[in-house]
């Protein structure tokens, strides 16, 4: 039985914590080609966090979110999460009833087309639309994928998202990495920088972390090659060449942030 009501955790506005309330909403309905999901995990990541203090502004001093299309889309109240992990418990019409029981993942962009392959205008669940820090949500059913893998917990699905694995993913297919190749990943302690560790490995290209000394036993239990060390890059490309017997990355993904 499907409640009416359930509890979510509402963003009323651009601020700090405070601005996250915990109520009780109206169960969403899923409309023609959507499925209702009960929500079993939802990773929080930092787009989370800076899109509710406003840390994407389009002009100087204005404290506002994405709006590549060319208006704002995060409108408040607002359920953030984008990163969701569930099992489909209604079908909208058009949607075989069958999927009913299925555990899955969402894709989390909210495309302005038909197409699937590329989001032009970028804009995602839990911003321009409704997310997963609730009980259920209603997703079209195309973009939530079944994912059965019984070794994977809901946490772990959920893990797989936004932030880390799709970023990796697509960085891994822009630079058309192969197998064998050898890759550099700098800032590899990150969600990022292990996602890209372990898909290079899936495809059998060979990683090189560049971190902290304190977290290359971890990098390397994970799947580095090895691990240089970023605080001295005095002699780097000597280092480098000891560490892959003299020969050159073919890639370097670079996790570009700070100063």
């Amino acid at each position: 039985m499907i409640p009416t009501t359930m509890k979510a955790m509402v963003l009323t506005g651009h601020g700090g914590v405070d601005k996250l309330e915990y109520q009780e909403v109206a169960t969403p309905q899923p409309a023609p080609g959507e499925v209702l999901v009960q929500v079993t995990a939802t990773a929080k990541n930092n787009t989370d966090r800076k899109a509710r203090e406003g840390l994407y502004p389009t002009k100087k001093g204005e404290m506002t979110s994405f709006q590549m299309g060319g208006k704002p889309t995060l409108l408040f109240p607002r359920i953030q999460g984008a990163d969701i992990a569930g099992r489909v418990v209604a079908v909208g019409e058009g949607v075989d009833e069958s999927r009913i029981g299925e555990r899955g993942l969402l894709d989390f962009n909210i495309y302005a087309d038909d197409r699937r392959d590329i989001n032009l205008t970028p804009d995602y669940y839990g911003h321009g639309a409704d997310g997963g820090f609730a009980e259920y949500v209603a997703l079209p059913s195309d973009q939530f994928h079944p994912i059965p893998n019984p070794e994977l917990s809901d946490a772990e699905l959920a893990s797989m998202g936004m932030c880390s694995y799709q970023t990796a993913y697509h960085m891994v297919t822009s630079a058309n990495i192969r197998a064998g190749e050898y890759v550099l990943v700098t800032g590899a302690s990150g969600g990022v920088g292990t996602a890209l560790i372990q898909l290079c490995r899936i495809i059998g290209a060979i990683p090189y972390a560049l971190s902290k000394q304190d977290k290359a036993e971890a990098l390397l239990e994970m799947g580095a090659e090895a691990v240089l060390d970023r605080s001295d890059m005095g002699n780097f490309v000597e280092r480098v060449k000891a560490a892959t017997g003299g020969k050159p990355f073919d890639a370097v993904m670079d996790l570009v942030g700070g100063e």
